[in-house]
């Protein structure tokens, strides 16, 4: 080699050349792919606090059952939890999401959400319409299995926005809203007093619009002779978006990006549990569903103006520092990079099975504080351990309709590159 280059010095020097090149690309990849790994190693946390929030969305659920039964100890578990249980997923949603997607052309941009929130959505919904055939008990009000029952469930779900055969998943339906809000304002979002100012806007509208615009409330199409608007969560993503916004403003100020020392964690999340404990039931009256003296985003109803962002975003960091103190954990990252399935499959013990079960419960120990916390919990970590062959069997045959859509699946070819 040494003879070729000093005999032609223009193939020696193409050689170098393309030797240096080659030297500088594999360098160029070999960053890319450490800035990655960094990347995803800094992120983890986030799907271990995802998982949580499901883990906590199972609890709350069941709960809610105890309290049609008639649990006043429930009632109390149920307001907690809920306090910030849904925030949670929004705030964390908005720590993930890119910078500058306004960059992006918008056809694109919808393209990769509708794929990613909304064929998830209607896919969660449909496989939970084939039960309906053969029980009864459905929880929702639906006359089933009745022709109008269906006409009405099929044409709310698909036509106004409202998951009528699996209620859990109006969180997709909320977020895809929020999202294309985001894309709007994205571009405006410069600095950290304008994040806090799009925010502060954004909860005061939607705040107004949950007292105001009470015809756009989905629990309207809920009543037996509801009309179907198209309701697509639009009051509730107004609020959601403000939550959203905070992961965003979280995100820009690397709050949690680092590592933190262990003790931090506990003492910073055992601090936000006695805030939420001590400030959740302070959250009286404002509540647009008068027989759930609670928040529920699904109703767009928050109760106190200031008491709920602040119960909100302090339980959702609650649960941020647990999850970053849980990095790590094999199984806990496995389960937060499928909580879209473990979430929508809630639906299945929403609607079937826990009124049953806990009216069946209830009877058996009444309203035993410990009996229902801890039949709260098993109840709720035996559903979602009843769910993952589904999360095997699916990620394999159907990846892209449950959230993964630039997958290819042995069945159906990636929706989006």
């Amino acid at each position: 080699m040494v003879r070729l280059v000093s005999a032609h010095p223009e193939m020696g020097a193409n050689v170098q050349h393309r030797f240096i090149t080659s030297k500088l690309f594999y360098r160029k990849e070999l960053f890319m792919a450490n800035t990655f790994q960094l990347t995803v190693s800094r992120f983890r946390f986030v799907d271990i606090a995802k998982i949580y929030g499901v883990a906590l969305m199972y609890y709350g659920h069941i709960i809610e059952s105890y309290v049609k039964a008639g649990s006043a100890v429930a009632a109390m578990h149920y307001k907690f939890i809920y306090s910030f249980h849904m925030p949670l997923f929004f705030i964390l949603s908005g720590y993930i999401a890119k910078e500058h997607v306004s960059n992006t052309e918008f056809g694109l941009y919808l393209k990769r959400h509708v794929a990613s929130r909304l064929v998830p959505y209607a896919f969660l919904s449909m496989i939970l319409i084939i039960p309906t055939f053969w029980t009864t008990g459905f929880t929702v009000g639906l006359e089933l299995p009745t022709v109008e029952g269906y006409v009405k469930g099929i044409s709310a779900t698909f036509l106004a926005g409202l998951p009528y055969f699996n209620i859990p998943t109006w969180f997709l339906i909320c977020l895809f809203v929020v999202e294309m809000m985001h894309y709007a304002t994205s571009r405006f979002l410069t600095s950290n007093s304008r994040v806090i100012l799009m925010a502060i806007v954004f909860y005061l509208i939607g705040s107004l619009l949950a007292w105001n615009a009470v015809f756009l409330n989905p629990i309207n199409i809920l009543s037996p002779h509801g009309k179907i608007f198209p309701y697509f969560m639009i009051i509730e993503a107004f609020t959601c978006y403000s939550l959203y916004l905070v992961g965003v403003y979280f995100r820009r100020n690397n709050f949690l990006v680092d590592k933190i020392p262990a003790y931090r964690c506990i003492l910073g999340a055992l601090a936000c549990l006695v805030l939420v404990y001590y400030t959740f039931d302070l959250n009286k009256g404002m509540f647009t569903i008068p027989f759930y003296d609670a928040v529920v985003l699904f109703a767009s109803s928050h109760g106190n103006l200031i008491l709920f962002p602040f119960t909100a975003i302090i339980g959702s960091v609650m649960i941020m520092l647990l999850a970053k103190l849980s990095t790590g954990i094999g199984v806990l990252m496995f389960l937060g990079g499928n909580t879209l399935i473990i979430f929508g499959l809630n639906g299945v013990f929403y609607h079937f099975i826990n009124d049953k079960l806990a009216l069946w419960l209830f009877a058996l120990h009444s309203d035993d504080a410990m009996m229902i916390l801890a039949s709260g919990i098993v109840i709720a970590l035996t559903s979602i351990s009843l769910t993952i062959p589904f999360v095997f069997l699916l990620n394999y045959l159907i990846p892209q309709l449950i959230g993964k859509p630039k997958l290819d699946g042995p069945l159906i070819s990636r929706l989006v590159s």
